[in-house]
C-alpha cells in the first residue's frame, strides 16, 4: 500500500473519530456551559436495603463498628425498574451531560418510607415509629416526605434524636407501595459514640 493511501485512510479514520467524540461529548454541553442535567426518569421501586455511614476502607459501617455520632447516617438504597427513558434516539447519538449530575428518578409507586425500632432505644419502646428523628440534606424529617419525584436511589438520613454513649439502633425500615404492598428491611446500626 502506498504512503498516500495510508495517510488518506488515517485521515478519514481520524475525521470519523473526531465526529464521534464531538457528537458524544460536546453535543449538549456547548449551549449550556454549566452542563444541564438530564430530566428525572420514571421508575418503580422494587426493593430496598439499609446501610450505615461512615463509609471507610471501601465498605459501609457494620454493627460491630464503633462510629462517632457526627459521622453516623442511615443510608437507604432503592432497587428499581425504569418505566421510561429520557434519551434522544432520533439522531443516533446520545447526549452528554455534566459529570456532576446525580441521576434522579420519579418513583411512581412509593407512598411512604417509615423506620421503626425493633428493640428499645432509651425511653423509646420497640415498635415505635422513629422516622421523625431522621432528616435528609434539606433538613426534612423522613416522616414528612411524601413526594418521591426527583429522588435519588441512594440517600442518607442524619439521626437527630438523643442517644446515650455506645448506643445501637435496631430498626425495621418499611417501604410502602401505592398498591398496598410493603417491602421491609431489618438492620442494626454500628455502635454510636456521643463523646
Amino acid at each position: 500500500m502506498s504512503q498516500k493511501k495510508i495517510i488518506s485512510l488515517f485521515s478519514i479514520f481520524m475525521g470519523y473519530l473526531a465526529l464521534m467524540i464531538g457528537q458524544a461529548c460536546v453535543q449538549e454541553q456547548l449551549p449550556d456551559l454549566y452542563g444541564r442535567c438530564p430530566d428525572p426518569r420514571n421508575a418503580t421501586a422494587t426493593d430496598l436495603e439499609v446501610k450505615y455511614l461512615p463509609y471507610r476502607n471501601d465498605r459501609f459501617s457494620t454493627s460491630s463498628d464503633v462510629v462517632p455520632l457526627q459521622d453516623f447516617e442511615l443510608v437507604i438504597e432503592l432497587d428499581f425498574e425504569l418505566l421510561s427513558e429520557n434519551y434522544d434516539t432520533v439522531s443516533g447519538f446520545g447526549f452528554a451531560y455534566a459529570l456532576t449530575c446525580i441521576p434522579l428518578y420519579n418513583f411512581q409507586n412509593i407512598s411512604n418510607i417509615t423506620i421503626t425500632l425493633t428493640q428499645p432505644l432509651g425511653n423509646i419502646q420497640a415498635g415505635s415509629d422513629i422516622s421523625y428523628l431522621f432528616k435528609n440534606r434539606e433538613d426534612t424529617p423522613l416522616s414528612e416526605i411524601r413526594d418521591f419525584r426527583k429522588f435519588e436511589t441512594t440517600f442518607g438520613l442524619k439521626f437527630t434524636g438523643d442517644l446515650a454513649n455506645n448506643s445501637q439502633l435496631h430498626t425495621r425500615t418499611y417501604l410502602f407501595l401505592r398498591d398496598g404492598r410493603q417491602l421491609i428491611f431489618d438492620s442494626t446500626s454500628p455502635i454510636i459514640t456521643t463523646n
